[in-house]
């Protein structure tokens, strides 16, 4: 069985023409920890953050965003940067790419024929 690629293209800031297309068909065991990690992450972000105190503060969502762009950057192997990402991605393909992560990795976990231990009192 072929799975189906999950694909992102990155595009030229300034033309909008599309300077390379990256594919991927498999989510990994390291990939899907790496997205239930993220998931407790998220959770846990502090409402905001500063590196220095001259900066301004990253917002909770900020870091939200940073987190799922690394995320996006990961699955396709680190072949471009978060900053690549950032400038060259239309936002309905990396959340396309988020999208299918999460339902594949949901119909793995639902997929999981191991039952729970039985609860018989004796």
């Amino acid at each position: 069985m072929l799975l189906e690629a999950i694909k992102i293209t990155l595009y030229d800031p300034d033309t909008q023409e599309p300077l390379k297309e990256y594919q991927q068909r498999v989510i990994t065991f390291q990939m899907l920890t790496a997205a239930v990690q993220l998931q407790e992450a998220l959770d846990d972000l502090p409402e905001k953050k500063r590196r220095w105190w001259w900066q301004k503060p990253i917002t909770k969502e900020q870091q939200q965003i940073d987190a799922l762009l690394a995320l996006v950057v990961e699955f396709f192997g680190n072949q471009f940067t978060v900053q690549a990402l950032r400038t060259g991605a239309d936002v309905s393909e990396v959340m396309a790419v988020l999208s299918a992560i999460v339902s594949r990795a949901g119909t793995i976990v639902t997929a999981n024929p191991t039952r729970p231990p039985s609860r018989k009192r004796h």
